[in-house]
């Protein structure tokens, strides 16, 4: 269920009555602006339309097709999805203004994706080619071709994230291995250390006796 403020233009007139008189028109107007529709999804028999239910409509006024067919029950059935339509707002004959154009409305209605229940979206919904309302004009085979690789460059990209994750944690074990470990660590260290240091002296002393 979708509800949109259509985009409004004014269009040119001609009223024969005088009585028709600018804040009349003006009036009319502000009415007309005051005019929403809400689209509505219809699926049947696996084909899709749109009904536009228009709200606020006065009986100082009434709506038409940009051919003059008028929807008497302000409620437009059987659009097709991705079409626009332009409804054009009259004034009634229960003003001095029958017949001026106060305005016209465009409606853009949203393309349907067929797709988009497909069980290859489940988790992907947020994906152009599974959006409610995308454009896809795909055969099944080709969507689920583009589907398929679509999942398996994301597999691939969490393969290549994780790797390196693994050598952090295995840098994280060693350094937790060493601090565990600190204190036998400086023990063999300071063991090594003096050995080598007697070493040295002893070969020290040595050079000397034969000097």
């Amino acid at each position: 269920m979708l509800l949109f403020i259509p985009i409004t233009t004014l269009a040119k007139y001609d009223v024969i009555d005088s009585r028709c008189t600018n804040s009349f028109k003006t009036a009319l107007r502000s009415d007309a602006n005051d005019v929403v529709y809400r689209l509505s999804k219809n699926i049947e028999n696996d084909k899709v339309t749109y009904k536009a239910i228009f709200y606020n409509v006065t009986k100082h006024m009434y709506l038409a097709d940009s051919n003059g067919k008028k929807y008497s029950s302000n409620v437009i059935d059987g659009l097709t999805p991705g079409s626009k339509i332009q409804v054009i707002i009259y004034a009634s004959n229960n003003n001095y203004c029958e017949g001026y154009k106060i305005l016209t409305k465009v409606i853009n209605v949203p393309y349907y994706n067929k797709y988009s229940k497909s069980d290859l979206c489940k988790g992907y919904e947020n994906y152009f080619l599974c959006k409610e309302n995308s454009n896809v004009n795909l055969s099944e085979k080709e969507f689920e071709k583009k589907m398929n690789e679509y999942i398996e460059s994301l597999n691939k990209r969490e393969e290549t994230e994780i790797k390196p994750q693994e050598n952090d944690e295995t840098n994280i074990d060693v350094l937790g291995y060493i601090y565990e470990h600190r204190h036998l660590i400086i023990v063999s260290l300071t063991i090594i250390l003096l050995v080598l240091l007697r070493i040295i002296m002893k070969r020290r002393s040595k050079n000397r006796g034969i000097l």
